[in-house]
């Protein structure tokens, strides 16, 4: 478990004035907004009999348990028992847990770790300024994979296996002729890791060649992947960009739920052709989504080895996932955070 990070659990837009539930990683959790429109995180179990809170409703800044009605504040303290006579003192434990929470790049984050942790000791939230709203036209998927999450986040940033599972979703779907990866760097920071390598595209499928208007068969892709939990890329093809985030939520050990935004940098001024290709995108991104499944989840073992990385046998095209389990082997199961460092840059020959 990565503790003491900002996790990405929800789109911003999907949280609205009703109280919503979160599992994340096997724990339960409520979402709402108080009467200024602020999330609020708080343990969902009522520390009365356990009932959800998230099946309550909102009061002004409160959430109302809907079993017996306690009301709790903001910071997760008990102010109203109704069954109980005026002036009856409330018990000290009748608190729920209440948690950081922030809205940023259309996104809700929620600090998972050590509460005594100074807000200045922790990781940051990734920057994504692309997605800050308003954003351009978006696009969204989402599917719920029967696999540890460090499974579909590895698969976000395969630099390889899009030729065989995907062929049909960009390109033509005939066998790949070429599929040998050029060299590519890998960049890694101190919680996050970025390369960038051209793809080959044997054959843009009708949409995509008629929205670019040209058959080009090269194209250049950017990964990025922050921790805990995000994964970006971009495929561009000459002045025309495609930026993509995934959000991968581990509900617990075997359930993943991964939602993606896609935004574009075209057709902003023809609303009509950009709502077809928008359609198409999200289409496409079920899809790929779909058959990533499929396979992901027969990885054996269930969580991506990072401790020994000898349980499977990666080369030199895997750099991406080399250096996203080295940096899981960092900080997995501690608290334990870097000391001011730069980048650095890792050639990799594919």
């Amino acid at each position: 478990m990565l503790e003491n990070f900002w996790y990405a659990v929800e789109l911003s837009h999907e949280v609205g004035p009703q109280p919503s539930s979160l599992r994340l990683l096997g724990k339960d959790y409520v979402l709402y907004r108080d009467s200024r429109g602020q999330l609020i995180a708080l343990d969902n179990q009522c520390a009365h009999r356990g009932a959800s809170l998230a099946l309550g409703w909102v009061e002004g800044n409160c959430l109302r348990c809907p079993y017996h009605g306690w009301i709790y504040e903001t910071d997760g303290q008990c102010s109203h028992i109704p069954a109980d006579a005026a002036g009856t003192p409330i018990p000290k434990r009748a608190r729920v847990q209440s948690y950081p929470v922030q809205e940023k790049y259309g996104l809700v984050w929620l600090f998972v770790g050590s509460p005594d942790l100074p807000a200045d000791r922790r990781p940051p939230i990734p920057d994504f300024p692309q997605f800050e709203a308003p954003v351009r036209p978006a696009t969204y998927s989402r599917h719920e994979f029967a696999a540890h999450f460090t499974r579909t986040m590895e698969n976000a940033i395969d630099t390889s296996h899009a030729l065989f599972m995907h062929k049909g979703a960009i390109g033509a779907s005939n066998a790949p002729q070429n599929t040998e990866i050029d060299d590519y760097d890998v960049t890694v920071g101190d919680y996050e890791l970025a390369a960038s390598l051209p793809i080959k595209v044997n054959r843009l499928n009708g949409v995509m060649r008629f929205v670019l208007q040209q058959d080009d068969p090269e194209a250049h892709k950017s990964y990025r992947f922050a921790l805990p939990n995000i994964t970006y890329s971009a495929v561009q093809f000459g002045r025309y960009k495609i930026e993509s985030i995934m959000v991968h939520i581990p509900v617990d050990d075997e359930t993943t739920v991964v939602k993606s935004v896609n935004i574009r940098n075209f057709l902003n001024q023809v609303p009509g052709l950009g709502h077809w290709l928008d359609g198409n995108t999200a289409q496409v991104g079920n899809k790929i989504m779909q058959e990533d499944d499929v396979v992901v989840k027969t990885q054996v073992p269930q969580v991506a080895p990072y401790g020994d990385m000898r349980q499977e046998l990666l080369v030199a095209s895997d750099a991406t996932l080399i250096a996203y389990r080295k940096l899981l082997k960092q900080y997995a199961d501690s608290s334990v955070l870097p000391e001011e460092s730069p980048a650095e840059a890792i050639q990799i020959s594919g």
